[in-house]
């Protein structure tokens, strides 16, 4: 699922001088910040190349995936937000795919 977020923003560059682990970063503190299930989303990983924040890890419900990407649409960057998040419960029900199979 690809999300448009247009922000008016100077990008700061970091002390890498990398404009993209600026803008992870900065992605990682405003979870911390502002949302209450900070928690669940630590294993989730950020990689911003070209414009894309790219999100790969795992959600325990559908519900959480939809969070995180809300509250990262409030990025102060111009970023596409790419969620390929995976659901895994506890039920075992999954929207992740084996890679084993082929």
């Amino acid at each position: 699922m690809m999300t448009r977020v247009d922000r008016a923003c100077t990008v700061c560059r970091s002390d890498d001088g990398s404009p993209d682990r600026e803008i992870e970063r900065a992605a990682r503190r405003l979870l911390d910040e502002r949302c209450s299930f900070a928690g669940y989303f630590r294993d989730v990983q950020f990689r911003h190349d070209n414009g894309t924040l790219t999100l790969r890890g795992k959600v325990p419900s559908f519900y959480m995936k939809q969070v995180l990407q809300t509250v990262l649409r409030d990025l102060p960057h111009d970023v596409q937000i790419d969620n390929r998040v995976d659901v895994v419960s506890c039920t075992g029900l999954s929207s992740a795919i084996d890679d084993r199979d082929g």
